[in-house]
């Protein structure tokens, strides 16, 4: 089926197909750095592109709307070229795309997010627009917390895979090739990365952290190097799937 894409209709065109619309899918990403390998527009790019291919497999059900370019990237604003939004101006920005499809007939709202510093705002959004504007909101990842079960020992690759690694990456070959630089380059972590691992301090609490100190020098995780679109391709399919049943449980029977 073709995709319902906002950018790419006129508005005859939707007010045509409004009654059929089940949902909207809004893509959230960031501007943030991705290390050496990939772009600052990835997570942005993977979310809009992920919500095309969801798309596709609903059809006229399901309007995708224009991705949200800007996120929550504090973390990453000791690299040169990160933008970041309060986390009240963020929240009021995704509430306020809501309560307009709302105004439309659009009762049902889904964020897909291709960066995990969001997700801390989505739980605020879709609790607000659902108690305080009647709006049902949901929100999924897109990336590797929905993928994870299909990295195996075989493929070889580090245990520190996520952002900008070689399992975003990989993702980002299939949905997105041209964010990702052929000169990739293994992420130069940091031993004692505070907010990951079985064994990291903040791993069932929190703390303010900053990437280049706590995380990863150069900006990325793992390496990137073992980067593959095949394995992006499977991967991805595995988190399309996902998606697809979370969706269809949302516009069948909630």
């Amino acid at each position: 089926m073709k995709a319902l894409v906002l950018d790419e209709l006129i508005w005859p065109d939707l007010n045509a197909v409004l009654p059929e619309i089940k949902a909207a899918v809004i893509p959230a990403g960031s501007c943030e750095q991705h290390g050496p390998n990939t772009t600052f527009n990835t997570d942005t790019a993977r979310a809009y592109s992920f919500s095309k291919m969801i798309g596709e497999r609903f059809g006229k059900q399901l309007l995708i709307c224009p991705p949200l370019s800007y996120g929550i990237s504090v973390h990453h604003m000791s690299f040169p070229g990160t933008i970041t939004l309060r986390c009240e101006t963020y929240i009021h920005m995704l509430i306020d795309i809501a309560v307009a499809l709302g105004k439309h007939g659009i009762k049902r709202i889904i964020y897909l997010n291709g960066h995990g510093g969001n997700t801390g705002s989505l739980n605020v959004v879709i609790n607000t627009l659902k108690y305080e504007y009647g709006i049902d909101a949901y929100y999924s990842g897109i990336g590797l917390n929905v993928f994870e079960e299909g990295i195996t020992k075989e493929m070889g690759w580090t245990k520190r895979h996520g952002h900008a690694s070689e399992s975003e990456t990989s993702q980002a070959m299939a949905l997105c090739p041209e964010v990702v630089r052929e000169d990739r380059k293994q992420g130069e972590i940091v031993e004692e990365f505070i907010v990951r691992g079985k064994d990291s301090p903040f791993r069932y609490g929190g703390c303010a952290w900053d990437w280049k100190t706590d995380a990863s020098a150069n900006g990325a995780l793992g390496d990137a190097r073992l980067a593959n679109l095949e394995d992006g391709i499977r991967l991805n399919q595995i988190a399309l799937n996902k998606v697809e049943k979370m969706i269809r449980y949302i516009i069948e029977k909630r």
